[in-house]
């Protein structure tokens, strides 16, 4: 790799510890209605866009409920995030504040929706860090198409080989990789899979490693 110039950034998992938080509330509002949401059929759409999750929904809820359950499991997660906040993955703020005093290009490229994402940034106060923000609602296909990461990439101006991807599902390992753009994974909940060391051109800890892996490769 060549002298990194601009980062894209994944959200849920990588910058705020969503993940579990989103099972939580699908988890609480299934079983208020009386629907089964298991651990096993989260996994599988962690990295997807909201609307594919909820085409799927569709598939395996009655359209009552699957509409029922999208409305209330929003609400829950929203009510959540105001009394709460969001938890920040380690090293984020560091990383950040690195990037910002190197004049590092910062963009998020996230599968929830738009207005969720600046929500989150917002609330954390992290809007002013991004140059960019492009949600899951602003392309026509979900990771691991590559089309999102080819979008956030255009708000660089900067080459592709200058770029790096920070993910932590294997979905979005896919899209970056299929979009030519080096991915560094951080795994959440998803450990490494040998497709994902393939792809990656490194699988880092947490962020406070990223930020030491850019400024070794920087020097």
């Amino acid at each position: 790799m060549t002298k990194i110039e601009a980062v894209i950034f994944d959200m849920d998992g990588l910058m705020f510890d969503t993940e579990v938080l989103y099972y939580e509330a699908n988890r609480i509002v299934a079983k208020k209605n009386n629907l089964i949401y298991t651990w096993e059929f989260h996994e599988k759409y962690i990295g997807i866009s909201d609307v594919e999750f909820h085409k799927e929904l569709y598939l395996n809820y009655e359209i009552k409920q699957a509409e029922t359950f999208i409305k209330e499991s929003g609400q829950a997660l929203l009510e959540h995030v105001e009394i709460n906040g969001l938890r920040k993955k380690k090293g984020l703020i560091e990383l950040l504040d690195y990037l910002e005093s190197k004049k590092i290009k910062k963009i998020v490229a996230s599968s929830s929706i738009k207005s969720l994402v600046s929500l989150f940034l917002e609330k954390e106060k992290l809007t002013s860090y991004f140059d960019a923000v492009i949600g899951g609602d602003e392309v026509s296909r979900a990771k691991p198409s590559p089309e999102i990461y080819e979008k956030a990439w255009l708000k660089t101006d900067v080459p592709k080989e200058k770029t790096i991807v920070l993910e932590d599902s294997l979905n979005g390992i896919r899209a970056s990789y299929d979009a030519h753009i080096p991915v560094i994974m951080v795994p959440d909940l998803i450990l490494p899979t040998s497709e994902a060391k393939e792809k990656t051109v490194a699988i880092l800890d947490d962020l406070i490693a990223v930020k030491t892996f850019i400024e070794q490769q920087n020097n």
